[in-house]
């Protein structure tokens, strides 16, 4: 099979985007597939090209076996809604102008959405690669984005709907990340054939010695202390006020401690009110190599996967839960819907403890909880990680995905 990957993010960015799809790039490469992305030069999310990518659009390099080739974009330095929508066009224009000359023929085209733009791309790539195209969606753009509040139902919003919907007509196939993505994209879209792409962990990576000694010295962690860990995107899906919220009403547990690692678009807040008084046991920290996420969540004594209130997100699946449980620690789930459910279905009992979404004394609760029961945070923790590596290991995913994209090949051909 020759494959193209479309995707406005990739390596060495970090996020769950990169990190899914870099791997299922890698494995199907592995399994004698030409894999080759395009995506745009790295920018996410600190909003600036990375210094050794500059001045390298519309080049090509071949990492772990796949030619990653990438187009330059705009990054605007204020992010207004218009200069946030000239992000978004940039790469698609660029890559549809660009696309053709970097990429060879291909039997798929399996472009990641959103950003919804990029379709502006995926559909005329395919037909000049002589492909089928195929659209993953992680996440329901222009739904979520509605739901967050950045834009509002009326003019502006039909033509994302527009656009939506020839996306979905447009495609051979659609994956999606969560049975809620999954189910809604059915019920809109009849027509079209869906099936489910599920985040998942390295399952390798986790069984291979962690070094948690080493970073909780390395952040000043002492033996007695219970760090409630958090490590990805600092945006306001996370909703991660509730976080501070709860730590506030923890204050007499001096053993506490919540460590934020990331960056995103409430990064400045977030350290704002770190500083306020009665927030001593917040610490926000950089966010750190792909590399190092299996030993970060190893020293958490409990990983948080946090989410926004509201009825879009109760079909969410936060990706950081399965990298949480792969490390044996307990979830600290704040969700309703999906997520909970994934949690509660460990072996022998559930593998973390949920509170409903933006309920920081609830979530305070749960700490509590944890804190008074050492034993029982690590059982939900070993429930957790035989729950991953039983069902999410991206090599069994990878194995599944793989039969979907040739099961749209003329032919059904390797």
């Amino acid at each position: 099979m020759r494959l193209v990957i479309l995707t406005q993010y990739y390596p060495p960015e970090t996020g769950a985007p990169q990190n899914r799809l870099s791997d299922l790039a890698r494995r199907l490469a592995a399994r004698g597939h030409r894999v080759e992305v395009l995506t745009a030069l790295p920018s996410y999310p600190g909003d600036e090209i990375l210094p050794e990518y500059r001045r390298r659009e519309n080049t090509a390099e071949v990492v772990d076996g796949v030619r990653v080739a990438r187009v330059g974009l705009y990054v605007p330095r204020r992010k207004t809604f218009a200069r946030r929508m000239g992000h978004y066009l940039s790469v698609a224009l660029n890559a549809a102008v660009h696309g053709p000359r970097l990429l060879g023929r291909a039997d798929v085209v399996l472009m990641e959405s959103p950003p919804l733009f990029l379709t502006l791309a995926g559909i005329p790539l395919a037909r000049v690669l002589g492909a089928r195209l195929v659209v993953n969606v992680s996440d329901l753009w222009p739904r979520s984005v509605v739901e967050l509040g950045m834009l509002r139902p009326g003019p502006l919003l039909w033509p994302a709907d527009l656009l939506e919907a020839l996306m979905y007509r447009s495609a051979a196939l659609v994956t999606g990340q969560t049975e809620g993505i999954v189910a809604d994209i059915r019920s809109r879209f009849p027509r079209c054939r869906v099936e489910l792409f599920p985040n998942g962990v390295d399952a390798a990576a986790y069984r291979r010695p962690l070094d948690r000694t080493g970073l909780r010295r390395e952040f000043g962690w002492r033996d007695g202390d219970f760090v409630i860990g958090y490590a990805g995107v600092l945006g306001h899906a996370q909703a991660l006020g509730q976080v501070l919220d709860a730590a506030r009403l923890l204050a007499d547990r001096p053993e506490a401690h919540f460590a934020l690692f990331g960056d995103g678009p409430c990064r400045q807040e977030l350290e704002a009110r770190v500083g306020a008084p009665g927030l001593g046991n917040v610490r926000v920290y950089p966010r750190q190599p792909a590399a190092r996420m299996p030993h970060l969540q190893a020293a958490f004594d409990a990983g948080l996967a946090p989410l926004a209130k509201g009825k879009l997100f109760e079909g969410a699946r936060p990706s950081k839960m399965f990298e949480i449980m792969a490390a044996a620690r307990p979830v600290i789930l704040c969700a309703a819907g999906e997520a909970p459910r994934v949690v509660a279905a460990a072996p022998g009992g559930p593998a973390g403890l949920v509170a409903p979404p933006e309920e920081p004394e609830l979530l305070a609760a749960l700490v509590r909880r944890l804190l008074d029961d050492r034993a029982g945070a690590a059982a939900m923790g070993r429930r957790g990680r035989e729950l991953v590596f039983r069902d999410f290991d991206r090599d069994a995913i990878a194995g599944r995905v793989e039969s979907l994209l040739l099961s749209v090949t003329p032919g059904g051909r390797a």
